[in-house]
C-alpha cells in the first residue's frame, strides 16, 4: 500500500497523517438491525421472483429453465454476502491526509479528494463509539449505518462546482492525533 500512495503524491506533497479503520464488530449495534433488515428484504424479493418465475413458466407450459433459477439464486447469495465482502475490504484500508488531498487506501486503488474542495469536514461517533471523518454536505446526512459503505464508495464530487459533496472515513482511532495534523489544511469540526 505504501508504493500505492506514494504513487499519487504529487511533488512537494507530504504526508501529515495516516491510519486504519479501528478494530470494530461486523455485527455492532450501529449495523445489526440494518444487517437484519437488508438480509429479510433479499431473502423476501428473492422468494418472491422464484415464485413469480415459476408460476410463469408453469402457467404458460414454457417449462423451467433451471439456469434462469441458478442466476437467480447466485444474485441472492451474493447480496446476501456482499456486507462480508464490504466489512473485509474496510478493513484493509488506509487513511491518509497531506497538506493537499485525504485519501482512501485500498489493497487495489487510491482515491482521494482535495482539501480545497472539502467545504465540510467533521467527526461523528455512531453507537458503538467509533468515530468517522464526514467531509461535505451529503456526508453529514448520512445515518450512522451507511458510514461504512460510503467509505468504500470514495468520493461523491459536484460536477458543476467540483467541491466534495461526500467522502467519508470510517472508524477513526486516534481522532486528537488527525484533529491536530489537520490543523492549517483541514478544519475539523
Amino acid at each position: 500500500m505504501d508504493e500505492l500512495i506514494k504513487g499519487s503524491l504529487t511533488q512537494g506533497e507530504e504526508i501529515l497523517w495516516s491510519g486504519k479503520p479501528a478494530d470494530f464488530q461486523p455485527m455492532d449495534k450501529t449495523h445489526k438491525s440494518y444487517y437484519i433488515r437488508r438480509s429479510i428484504i433479499v431473502a423476501v424479493v428473492s422468494a418472491a421472483l422464484l415464485a413469480a418465475y415459476f408460476y410463469s413458466a408453469s402457467a404458460t407450459g414454457a417449462g423451467i429453465k433451471w439456469g434462469v433459477v441458478a442466476v437467480l439464486l447466485a444474485v441472492a447469495v451474493y447480496s446476501l454476502v456482499a456486507p462480508i465482502f464490504d466489512i473485509k475490504r474496510l478493513r484493509s484500508c488506509s487513511y491518509v491526509l497531506t497538506n493537499e488531498n485525504l485519501f482512501l487506501v485500498t489493497p487495489s486503488d487510491v482515491r482521494s479528494v482535495k482539501l480545497s474542495s472539502i467545504p465540510t469536514a467533521r467527526l461523528a461517533k455512531d453507537e458503538d463509539g467509533l468515530s468517522s471523518l464526514l467531509c461535505g454536505p451529503l456526508a453529514d446526512k448520512l445515518p450512522a449505518f451507511k458510514r461504512r459503505v460510503a467509505t468504500l464508495s470514495g468520493a461523491l464530487v459536484d460536477q458543476d462546482s467540483s467541491m466534495c459533496d461526500r467522502f467519508v472515513l470510517y472508524g477513526i482511532g486516534d481522532t486528537e492525533s488527525l484533529k491536530k495534523a489537520a490543523e492549517g489544511y483541514l478544519t475539523i469540526a
